[in-house]
């Protein structure tokens, strides 16, 4: 008869499996750090949502009352089965109960059968004298590999039946957080033009201004600032001429629109691109027309329009 795990091993290690268990199908809404310093962070915001569910707590409970009585219903089958024994395996028994469930536990791995306990499991069976032994499987691989049965079906579950693990999923999550976070901090720190700054000599901004104006510019601007609907922005010419400064009258003509022609919406006072936004276009349009060649009508641009702005020529 083999002493059964006692309960102050096998219920806290239940419970942390329900734990776990929790925390792979609670969605979180932070984006996860990297490094082992991230891996703790993550666990600990993981803990933290999991912790503010009212089923969590109700499961833990009812985890718990099943797990205390199914810990009585063992010292009832254990005293039974004890009953059965003879004085001698009684004694034993007993005895084996005063060593230490861990002592125990790592004495398990390296002892070895004797010569009486090995006759008794032997099979009748060999090949080339080479016999086997009917060992029963070691307690820590049986108690790993049903771990691993038990995480098997709640992952997939978790899969089948909610977005636990759908990288795609994750992945716009993750974009949704961070588009929010970019919202939050662009609106903490926005700028109107009197706080724009001309970026052009930053390599960096101008890479970012020309993305931006790609995405929003190109429709009537064309590649590289050509023109096409709209009038060519690499040349001297200028329709809209409400400021002293060009990157000034740039930002002024992107955030509040063309008082000459409506087409030219006022992307910053409609807030579809902040003031940060409109700075790093600015810079982009100012530096294809400062510090790179006009682009001609032969070259397939637009013709000038508007006024020749000597003040703005290219230097």
């Amino acid at each position: 008869m083999r002493q059964r795990t006692p309960a102050y091993i096998f219920i806290p290690l239940t419970l942390l499996a329900v734990i776990l268990a929790f925390t792979m199908v609670t969605p979180v809404d932070v984006v996860p750090e990297p490094g082992f310093q991230g891996m703790i962070h993550n666990l600990l915001e993981h803990l933290k949502h999991v912790f503010t569910q009212g089923i969590f707590w109700a499961v833990l409970a009812v985890a718990i009352v099943m797990l205390l009585i199914i810990n009585a219903l063992n010292k009832v089958i254990e005293a039974e089965k004890f009953k059965r024994l003879s004085e001698e395996e009684q004694a034993k028994y007993l005895e084996d109960g005063k060593i230490g469930y861990f002592k125990r536990l790592f004495g398990s791995a390296s002892k070895k059968q004797s010569d009486k306990e090995e006759e008794a499991i032997i099979l009748d069976h060999g090949f080339d004298g080479i016999k086997e032994l009917d060992n029963a499987l070691p307690q820590w691989w049986l108690s790993l590999f049903y771990f691993g049965v038990v995480f098997m079906v709640v992952y997939v579950m978790a899969y089948s039946f909610t977005d636990f693990a759908h990288s795609d999923k994750e992945y716009e999550e993750e974009m949704v957080y961070k588009d929010a976070q970019d919202s939050i901090w662009a609106v903490a720190n926005d700028i109107d033009i009197t706080g724009a700054i001309n970026k052009s000599n930053d390599p960096a901004i101008v890479e970012q201004g020309q993305k931006l104006f790609n995405q929003h510019c190109t429709q009537c601007h064309m590649e590289g600032g050509k023109g096409g609907i709209g009038p060519n922005l690499t040349d001297d010419y200028w329709v809209n001429h409400v400021e002293d400064s060009l990157f000034k009258n740039i930002y002024h003509i992107v955030y509040d629109g063309s008082p000459k022609n409506p087409q030219m919406r006022a992307f910053g006072q409609r807030k579809e691109l902040s003031g940060l936004a409109i700075e790093k276009i600015a810079s982009y349009v100012y530096y294809i027309n400062q510090k790179e060649p006009t682009k001609t009508v032969a070259e397939g641009a637009a013709a000038p329009q508007g006024d020749l702005m000597d003040a703005w020529k290219q230097k």
